[in-house]
């Protein structure tokens, strides 16, 4: 049977989702799908297109990890289906680049290390590559036709999309305007009305979030504009930054996708420029502070996509083509076949494979002594902990009494809690052995009890758990500080 780019996208699609029903939720992702219970205009930490896709599967599946994670899986495979395509298109056509191109993306290291969970980089990832396909077809058709206009307002509504999914997406629309000022294709289309007709689709979907933005004192865009703010110097993270590239997309990827920079075909300037400003703003915050590995996701369809014409062009193109997709099938499939085997953790550090592990008996102790205090309610000190027992306890409200902030979505504190029993729950150092910000949150405390998260004989956390009540924060409780 001969592969076709949706043979290849439904073989990815059965395995993330195999992944993402057997592997319990990490820490981020149970925060967000908290944000999907109480759906809104904009969030602290992110805009709310993650929400969305969450609330999507949940309504159909339920707080489960595959109603959780279905869409964002959906968005990942999306995404390669549109690399697949965009490789036909720029080739001119050519047999079997774009399977190549879409199987070079799949085993990318972090799309498919990502490809199976709940996260923003599965929304921003799809509509940042969808603006791309949209736009190599909107630059590819004859301005003075209806599909013109079709296709120029595609792209700016994926750009707007992707707008309320990351932040780092703007910087799509700064390539791309970058390609209308930079190539003489491009100057021809700013003559016409086209690219700003792109603009306004683009802007329309924003309108909400700035809408929130706007009622919550800026709250969103303040967070993230707080990132464009240098703070010293360091070489080190440059370094990390070259070897996050370099390895990414997987060693021999990377080599065929710089080789094919020498001959580019002629229409993939477009590509080029598009990605050329985030990589700059990376290069310029890796001069402060490190390059998260996600945030350079959505980069790597531009690379799978070099890479299959770099590999076009070797000699001995098959030899190299199947030492390529091996290499990469080792990296990618090998590593995260690693990081979340079912037996022994990878060292103890707390890290997303290692947050879903050992839940059972750490469950089975906060159930005990809940029942054994009476206490009505969980108080938690941080959003991964917020999420992740709001999750495992759906009986039990949870709420977070510090950094309210990121907890506007859920609405007013529920009063008759301010002087219920609660669990304080918390993450604890090791050498500690009471909770220590308890007595400054609550008028009474009582005796901390402490409580291990473990696999195979290796403590992953350890918790405290503080039986207390009557709430001090005024914010929350304001007849309790009177």
């Amino acid at each position: 049977m001969r592969l076709s780019v949706v043979t290849i996208s439904l073989l990815f699609l059965a395995i993330h989702l195999a992944i993402a029903a057997s592997v319990p939720l990490f820490d981020d992702e149970a925060y967000y799908a908290l944000w999907a219970r109480d759906l809104a205009l904009g969030y602290y930490d992110h805009p709310p297109m993650i929400a969305y896709m969450i609330r999507m599967g949940t309504s159909l599946f339920g707080e489960t990890a595959l109603g959780i994670r279905l869409f964002p899986v959906l968005g990942f495979v999306a995404s390669g289906y549109f690399v697949g395509d965009i490789a036909r298109r720029v080739s001119g056509g050519v047999v079997g680049l774009p399977v190549l191109a879409t199987m070079l993306y799949n085993l990318n290291l972090l799309v498919f290390a990502l490809g199976s969970f709940a996260t923003p980089d599965a929304p921003s990832t799809l509509f940042w590559i969808a603006a791309l396909w949209a736009a190599v077809r909107a630059v590819s058709t004859p301005p003075d036709t209806r599909f013109a206009v079709l296709w120029w307002i595609c792209t700016g509504l994926f750009i707007g999309f992707g707008g309320l999914s990351k932040f780092t997406n703007a910087f799509l629309a700064f390539g791309l305007l970058a390609y209308l000022i930079a190539t003489p294709k491009g100057r021809a289309y700013l003559l016409t009305g086209l690219p700003y007709m792109a603009v306004t689709a683009a802007i329309l979907p924003l309108l909400p979030y700035l809408f929130w933005n706007l009622q919550n004192d800026w709250l969103g865009l303040e967070r993230q504009g707080a990132r464009l703010v240098a703070s010293g110097f360091s070489p080190r993270y440059l370094g990390e930054y070259a070897a996050l590239l370099l390895l990414a997309p997987t060693p021999l990827v990377t080599w065929f996708a710089f080789r094919a920079l020498k001959a580019p075909p002629k229409d993939c300037a477009l590509l080029i420029w598009s990605s050329i400003p985030l990589l700059l703003y990376f290069t310029y915050h890796a001069t402060h502070a490190p390059v998260q590995a996600n945030w350079i996701v959505p980069l790597q369809a531009c690379v799978a996509i070099a890479a299959t014409f770099g590999l076009a062009q070797a000699q001995s193109p098959q030899l190299w083509i199947k030492a390529t997709l091996a290499g990469a099938l080792l990296l990618s499939v090998g590593s995260v076949a690693t990081a979340f085997n079912p037996a022994t953790p990878i060292g103890t550090a707390d890290n997303p494979p290692n947050q879903t592990r050992g839940w059972s008996a750490t469950q089975d102790a906060v159930t005990d002594l809940l029942q054994e205090t009476g206490a009505r309610w969980v108080a938690t000190t941080d959003y991964a902990r917020t999420g992740s027992l709001a999750l495992r306890f759906p009986q039990m409200p949870v709420w977070s009494v510090i950094e309210l902030q990121r907890y506007g979505f859920r609405g007013a504190f529920p009063t008759e809690l301010c002087t219920a029993p609660g669990l304080l729950i918390e993450r604890a150092r090791r050498s500690e052995t009471i909770s220590r910000v308890a007595a400054s949150l609550f008028e009474t405390v009582e005796a901390t009890q402490a409580a291990m998260r473990t696999q195979d004989e290796v403590t992953l956390m350890q918790y405290h758990l503080t039986p207390v009540s009557g709430v001090k924060s005024r914010d929350l409780c304001p007849k309790n500080a009177q």
